[in-house]
């Protein structure tokens, strides 16, 4: 392989793991929130 080809497949293969890390944060952001949620609701409803 030339070393464009691996220049390129070494930032996409960032790009890629970089757009995973935002994606697991996102999640992990959600559900705190819905725990939080979660907690307010049993403490005011329960």
């Amino acid at each position: 392989m030339s070393t464009k080809k691996v220049k390129r497949s070494a930032a996409r293969e960032k790009r890629e793991e970089e757009q995973a890390r935002k994606v697991i944060k996102g999640i992990f952001v959600g559900l705190i929130i819905l725990a939080v949620l979660a907690i307010a609701c049993f403490s005011i409803w329960g």
